[in-house]
């Protein structure tokens, strides 16, 4: 997206102090009787010569107001599109929910499209563990007493196996457990486990060691010296798989207690082992999936209406006459009196409808009361994205694509007028304080060459009194 409101105004702002500080007044100190008026003669034609400058910022700040208005309007637009492609994906999902009849062994988790219908979980022998093996022996202290002989030892787990050097220093259990959290298979992959220090009394230390994922699998810590001594418990608890029938025939063996492997679209979440278990998962549709989607859709409508109308009529914003307002208003349109076939038709059918002054409201008790047909008939009047009410997404989304939207394209033009309004700005205001400051200096020595005259005059005034005086015997200004 181009630059936003939010940059302009930052932008503008910066330039305004830039501007301000081209702009401040310049005084200078008069010695005249008429300095006064002088400065009153700079002060005026720099306010005159700044009528342009002030006229730009007006015209910028109109530009600023328009793009943060667009911007507004388009997160709006694509906020609605979002929503209109929503209902299409659960149209196309036909809301379905998983409900169990056992939810403390088995829930299940839809997250594709579907078809409403049963499924059949039992004989769960196993749910998935991770191995986790403990040292054989304990050790004194776990930072000083020795656990390899050789100072080599060999851990596996599954396919993958690293080789644990121990020096001196490390030859410990804490340097052990640091040295496998550490380890690396050949290739440089990192062993996925993770080993720790169990204290259990004084003198009484463990090593723990527990793969990072549930799964059987094989892990071991050897010896590396021939005969191979085991470090840890060996095969006791070597992690286990998910194991239970699906329908009452088909074998699922898997490494983890979620299964979105099995059924496309659906995740069954293994919670406890029972052999006896006898679950059964129905998927069917949800009503309340549509009227939370459609409750959504209704506000979302709303607020793009009301920012929408608040650029139309008589106390229109600043965007009074985009053209950009007008297709927006069209796509709007478009939703509003989009009509299907079947038993839902219109918007109406799903409990919508208009207020005189363009705003919905939704009566939600309407789509709980649809029969499972017309709920059917509902997700068919949504549709998808390339039919139904959720197509005309698309409409929104070319007003509102933050690249190609034609949206954008407007603030793309208004963020190139602001930096010409910008450039001119401040090539005037420069112009205007280089005038000021020469103005200045003009009117400070036409005000010393005053001063100087008025100099001059009382230096005559007094040599004529003086004259008087001695000629005449008299003063022309006893007081003066």
């Amino acid at each position: 997206m181009g630059t936003s409101a939010s940059s302009l105004g930052s932008t503008a702002s910066s330039n305004a102090a830039t501007v301000a500080a081209l702009l401040a007044p310049q005084t200078f100190v008069g010695v005249s009787q008429y300095s006064s008026d002088l400065q009153s003669v700079l002060t005026r034609a720099v306010q005159i010569a700044e009528l342009p400058v002030t006229a730009l910022q007006s015209e910028d700040t109109a530009v600023v107001s328009k793009v943060a208005a667009l911007g507004t309007l388009q997160t709006s637009v694509n906020t609605l599109a979002g929503d209109l492609t929503s209902l299409g994906t659960l149209a196309q999902s036909q809301a379905l929910s998983a409900t169990s009849s056992d939810p403390t062994t088995v829930t299940a988790t839809v997250d594709g499209n579907l078809a409403p219908t049963t499924y059949n979980i039992s004989d769960i022998t196993s749910i998935a563990s991770a191995a986790s093996e403990t040292s054989t022996a304990s050790f004194a202290n776990a930072a000083s007493t020795q656990v390899s002989p050789s100072g080599t030892m060999v851990l596996t787990l599954g396919s993958q196996t690293a080789t644990i050097s121990l020096t001196s220093l490390t030859n410990n259990l804490q340097g052990l457990a640091n040295a496998i959290n550490s380890a690396t298979d050949s290739q440089g992959n990192s062993i996925p486990v993770t080993a720790s220090v169990i204290t259990a009394g004084t003198n009484e230390n463990y090593l723990s060691v527990s793969a990072n994922s549930t799964g059987t699998t094989t892990l071991t810590l050897t010896e590396a010296s021939a005969g191979g001594a085991d470090f840890l418990t060996k095969a006791a608890h070597q992690g286990s798989d998910t194991d239970f029938t699906l329908d009452n025939n088909i074998p699922v063996d898997s490494p983890s207690t979620s299964i979105n492997d099995v059924v496309p679209g659906l995740t069954f979440n293994i919670l406890q082992a029972d052999a006896s278990a006898n679950v059964n998962i129905s998927l069917s549709s949800d009503p309340t999936q549509l009227s939370s989607a459609l409750s959504t859709f209704v506000n979302d409508y709303n607020t793009l209406q009301g920012q929408v109308q608040a650029q139309i009529g008589t106390t229109a914003g600043p965007l009074a006459g985009d053209s950009a307002i007008y297709q927006i208003e069209g796509a709007m349109q478009q939703i509003v009196s989009y009509q299907g076939s079947g038993a839902i038709q219109s918007l109406s059918d799903l409990g919508i409808s208009m207020s005189d002054t363009g705003q919905m409201s939704l009566d939600s008790t309407v789509v709980s009361g649809l029969s499972s047909s017309q709920v059917q008939s509902a997700f068919t009047f949504l549709g998808s994205s390339t039919a139904g009410l959720a197509s005309l997404a698309s409409n929104l989304t070319q007003l509102g694509d933050p690249v190609t939207g034609v949206i954008q394209s407007e603030v793309t033009g208004y963020n190139q007028t602001d930096q010409d309004l910008q450039t001119q700005i401040l090539t005037k205001s420069t112009q205007i304080s280089q005038m000021q400051s020469n103005l200045q200096l003009q009117l400070a020595a036409a005000d010393s060459n005053i001063a100087a005259l008025e100099s001059q005059q009382n230096m005559l005034n007094t040599t004529i009194e003086a004259m008087n005086y001695s000629t005449y015997g008299y003063q022309a200004n006893p007081n003066g």
